[in-house]
């Protein structure tokens, strides 16, 4: 699982507290959301994915208003 990085990413981040991950295709939901609760130590409210056409899973992140996306993509040095 890695953070994605585009310009639509960075609107999600800022106006809707959400991040984004390309993550395994197996990957179901439930264990999305407990990997990133586990690696980022955030409490996640709801996990949405979609399918690229390239073949690339993605899953957006949104998190609970306790917690920042935009905290947490300043320490995964998503901006700059």
């Amino acid at each position: 699982m890695r953070p994605v990085i585009t310009e639509a990413v960075y609107d999600k981040i800022e106006l809707g507290n959400k991040i984004v991950f390309e993550c395994h295709k197996d990957a179901n939901k439930f264990m999305i959301k407990r990997a990133v609760e586990e690696l980022y130590n955030v409490k996640v409210k709801k996990v949405n994915t979609y399918i690229t056409p390239y073949g690339i899973k993605r899953a957006v992140c949104a998190l609970t208003p306790q917690y920042s996306a935009y905290d947490l993509a300043t320490d995964l040095s998503l901006f700059g």
